[in-house]
């Protein structure tokens, strides 16, 4: 064999190690991947108890879970590909794939808000919320967007302050501090916050929501479609899971959600069990309500949603399935 034939098959099985080794680098850094909840209330439930049980495992993905306090900043981090997925505010995802960024929601959460009017002892109906301030995680995100559809509906919007406070725990502390004189969200707490006074549930006010958002990038769904589609069956393993064992599942909430007092932990279990679709799909009418507010009315939801996976499984059966024993 000449010295010329003895470098090139060098070269090609140096070049081989080299797509090897970055193969081998890629699909370490995507198992590296983190999958991200938004919030510690009833719509993370899913996604802890798919994380607890092992779905994810189960289908392929080997994903952590961690929390990130905001929607909005969820959906930063997965355009920034720190994320494998996410559970984000669906009004955050489809804000941020109107302005051009490359994700897609797969799935939803739930369809009904199942959040609440949480305000100070003083306020007893919404007039007296004039001139006062009702707190919010950020401006855009899920609790941003349900306080000013409250205060659209009964005419107070431009009247009341909204401010932006951070996160979930940021606005349980400033309602504390007495620096807000209310907030919407799923549940409000703090290390010696008593139990605050709920003045509106939202769901009374009869209008469809879409929640949360499971949701991608293109880039992984067209690449890795199976990859996709084993998030989905994850996170409906895991509420299926939740509404068949509850024990387990009380447990695993005062695990993630740091609660201590039972009554807690089944309130937050009432609200999941409630409100959490079996079959993870963001309905039109849910989601045409934010598109509304946003001034989007008539956008397809194409646009910003992929029901493939989530058909698929439904016309297969898989859903059907979960709960045959339920």
């Amino acid at each position: 064999m000449s010295l010329g034939s003895k470098l090139c098959k060098t070269a090609v099985f140096a070049v081989s190690i080299f797509i090897g080794v970055q193969i081998h680098s890629a699909a370490e850094a995507q198992s590296r991947l983190k999958f991200a909840y938004s919030s510690v209330g009833s719509m993370a439930t899913g996604v802890w108890m798919a994380k607890e049980i092992a779905a994810f495992e189960k289908n392929g993905i080997q994903t952590d879970i961690i929390f990130i306090s905001s929607g909005p900043v969820v959906v930063q981090a997965l355009l920034g590909g720190d994320l494998l997925g996410g559970s984000a505010a669906s009004n955050a995802v489809i804000n941020a794939v109107l302005n051009g960024a490359p994700i897609v929601a797969v799935g939803g959460t739930a369809n009904r808000p199942y959040h609440r009017l949480f305000v100070q002892p003083d306020i007893n109906r919404l007039e007296d919320l004039k001139g006062k301030t009702l707190g919010v995680t950020r401006f855009g995100s899920i609790t941003d967007n349900l306080t000013r559809i409250l205060l659209r509906k009964h005419g107070l919007e431009g009247n009341v302050n909204v401010r932006q406070m951070g996160g979930t725990m940021e606005v349980a502390a400033a309602f504390q501090n007495r620096q807000i004189a209310g907030a919407v969200t799923g549940e409000l707490r703090g290390p010696s916050l008593t139990v605050p006074k709920i003045l509106v549930n939202l769901v009374d006010m009869g209008i469809p929501y879409s929640m949360n958002m499971l949701a991608v990038s293109r880039d992984t769904l067209k690449r890795s479609p199976e990859t996709v589609e084993g998030i989905v069956r994850a996170y409906a393993e895991g509420v299926a899971f939740m509404n068949q064992n509850k024990e387990r599942a009380l447990k695993i909430i005062a695990k993630y959600g740091h609660l201590r007092d039972p009554k807690q932990i089944e309130d937050h279990y009432r609200d999941s069990v409630t409100y959490l679709d079996r079959i993870p799909l963001a309905q039109p009418e849910a989601v045409q309500t934010i598109l509304e507010f946003m001034g989007k009315r008539g956008i397809p939801a194409e646009t910003f949603q992929d029901n493939s996976i989530v058909e698929k499984l439904t016309r297969e059966g898989f859903f059907e399935k979960l709960y045959k024993k339920s």
